[in-house]
């Protein structure tokens, strides 16, 4: 998974809502709350940053998680696949 490119589907949208933050899609009426963790990463899943990548974006950006944050990111990236929000793709 380290070398796969999480690209984003289209039609879902990261709002904040009293505080809270959803990754939605209106068409398929459907939200999913993030965490602030999960809402970074879902910043960087961009269709050009590779899982790895986000990973060591995110590791340098918060060393003291450096121990979960692999564990963190794929956990998330599993959960925006389930829900449909992104693909998986390998590099061109």
């Amino acid at each position: 998974m380290l070398d796969k490119i999480p690209n984003p589907v289209s039609g879902f949208e990261l709002e904040e809502i009293d505080g809270e933050i959803l990754l939605y899609s209106p068409s398929a009426t459907r939200s999913v709350y993030l965490n602030s963790t999960a809402s970074l990463i879902w910043r960087l899943c961009d269709g050009r940053n590779t899982v790895g990548q986000i990973i060591d974006i995110l590791s340098q950006a918060y060393p003291d998680a450096e121990e979960d944050m692999e564990r963190d990111v794929s956990q998330s990236i599993e959960q925006f696949m389930e829900n449909g929000a992104i693909s998986l793709d390998r590099p061109s």
